[in-house]
């Protein structure tokens, strides 16, 4: 009889040993959060003046912004000066949509363009931003492309979103408002971004980003500083611990 308790209790305790185990197993799986770490493809420091001669310009009215390498609160950055103007800087560089593309950047807002009536993103009226980021993707056609136009706005809510009033292609993003004194980061999952705006996959990829200050609808002034902007892929690592990781860059 007394081997007969033994065995039983044997069982039980392999039993608990085993239940115990796999609960432990279980949080750790559902628990542990997790990690992005960051493919690098480019990224600009801005710490010379060198650092633009890779960006192409883009006038879109009879003047252009002025863009020039400076040093803001001890960061490299670029200076960002609309007076009546609207040129955008452009970086070519293809991303695969199916990669989970990124983009990051941080970003500072000075001053503002002057508006006579209330902001919008749905009229062309007063179209001014002081700070915007563009994602371009591949067309056969310019005019075809697709687009996402990230904006710092004076007085709209963060999140808002829209078509751009000169076309559907474009969906605008509100992802800072109203002044501040501090830096500003941003990274965008590209991808994600496209479905949340246009309803749909993505099946172009990534061409063109772009980043530009204008004040030309207002024919006012608007001035911002961009910094460490930086585009690649995104690389979610399920369960693992963030502590010590370090980005990747692809030359």
């Amino acid at each position: 009889m007394k081997w007969a308790v033994r065995i039983l209790s044997i069982v039980f305790v392999s039993v608990a040993v085993i239940i115990t185990a796999y609960r432990i197993y279980d949080f750790l799986r559902v628990k542990l959060p997790a990690v992005e770490k960051r493919e690098l493809v480019r990224h600009f420091s801005f710490s010379s003046p060198g650092d633009l001669d890779e960006w192409e310009e883009r006038v879109l009215t009879r003047n252009r912004t002025g863009y020039g390498v400076t040093v803001l609160d001890g960061k490299d950055c670029v200076k960002a000066v609309s007076e009546d103007s609207a040129s955008a800087l452009f970086y070519r560089q293809p991303l695969s949509i199916d990669r989970a593309p990124f983009v990051s950047w941080d970003w500072k807002a000075e001053k503002f363009p002057s508006l006579k009536r209330e902001e919008t993103l749905e009229e062309k009226e007063e179209f001014d931003f002081v700070a915007q980021m563009y994602v371009i993707f591949d067309s056969r056609f310019f005019l075809n492309a697709k687009a996402i136009q990230y904006v710092w706005t004076r007085d709209l809510p963060v999140g808002t979103v829209t078509s751009s009033p000169y076309t559907e292609n474009v969906k605008l993003m509100v992802l800072e408002s109203g002044g501040s004194d501090e830096w500003k980061h941003e990274q965008r999952d590209i991808r994600e971004d496209f479905r949340h705006l246009f309803g749909k996959e993505p099946e172009k990829d990534v061409a063109v980003v772009s980043f530009m200050t204008d004040s030309d609808s207002t024919g006012t002034v608007a001035s911002a500083y961009y910094g460490d902007i930086t585009i690649g892929y995104l690389k979610t690592i399920p369960g693992a611990r963030s502590g010590g990781e370090k980005d990747s860059e692809s030359k």
